[in-house]
């Protein structure tokens, strides 16, 4: 199964683009649900949530809808601060591991963090910390990607993050490799002049494929498909709906009946172009 969806769906800049005008911010993630049946939790890696937060978001949400939550950088910019942040961590999504709505958990790395033997054994230790909760890590610096690499991820069960970004020397490339039996995707845009310093942040993100860029990747997804039980699409282009837009525009494009995007009524309802920007 492929399921697609944004990394991160409470965006104020979404409104009057994917949310309507007068929808309270208190309703969003029950809109979101109309078209998308995943969402990538990026709160997360700000401040280690505590279970009141799953229990609200859970309540809004459908039970088939499924989550993937981002660990806080605590565990992957702040390491020093990960052993002290296991246990606060765990209770913070206990609520949703013990719904059945969590899919994994995303381990999203800096291009600082490269592959030695202090980071190796970084990675085993939040292997350990979170027992049986499925893993996905996603590195940003290139001299990850070796044989040595997926080996190691296989061997401790942990899911390789394939990515789509700019075309830069030190990025990682756009290859598909799964390391479980759970797919990842995540596209960040090719915004190369505003990547490694943009003027404001969401300029790094601020990037909406054409149909050309996102059918590169449909072969991909396939192949990535074959070799897994599962697979999740995150688009995490998400300055002013753009992530929305794509996930949707690739929905369609993987296959148009197995995996056409959801439109219900209240779509009907909206101004026909609803992402207007």
């Amino acid at each position: 199964m492929i399921k697609i969806g944004t990394s991160g769906y409470s965006y104020s800049d979404w409104k009057g683009i994917f949310y309507p005008n007068n929808l309270s911010k208190k309703d969003y993630l029950k809109h979101y649900a109309n078209f998308f049946g995943i969402t990538e939790i990026n709160s997360t890696y700000y401040r280690i949530p505590r279970p009141g937060m799953f229990k609200s978001i859970l309540k809004k949400a459908p039970k088939d809808f499924s989550f993937t939550v981002k660990l806080s950088k605590e565990f992957t910019h702040e390491r020093e601060k990960a052993a002290s942040s296991v246990d606060s961590y765990k209770r913070g999504i206990e609520p949703l591991v013990d719904s059945g709505q969590l899919l994994t958990l995303l381990a999203q790395f800096p291009y600082s963090f490269k592959p030695n033997k202090q980071n190796y054994s970084h990675l085993k230790n939040i292997r350990r910390a979170f027992d049986n909760i499925p893993i996905n890590v996603e590195f940003r610096n290139k001299y990850w990607i070796t044989n040595k690499t997926f080996n190691f991820l296989r061997d401790h069960g942990l899911g390789y993050v394939c990515v789509d970004m700019p075309s830069l020397p030190k990025l990682v490339p756009p290859i598909v490799k799964a390391t479980t039996d759970l797919g990842y995707v995540r596209f960040h845009g090719r915004v190369k002049e505003n990547w490694w310093n943009p003027p404001q942040p969401h300029m790094r993100y601020d990037y909406l494929y054409e149909e050309e860029e996102l059918e590169e990747w449909v072969n991909r997804t396939n192949k990535l498909e074959n070799k897994t039980e599962n697979v999740v699409i995150m688009f995490n282009n998400h300055f002013e709906g753009k992530s929305a837009k794509n996930a949707r525009q690739f929905s369609s494009l993987l296959s148009p009946d197995k995996n056409k995007p959801k439109e219900p009524e209240s779509f009907l309802n909206q101004p026909q172009d609803l992402f207007h920007h």
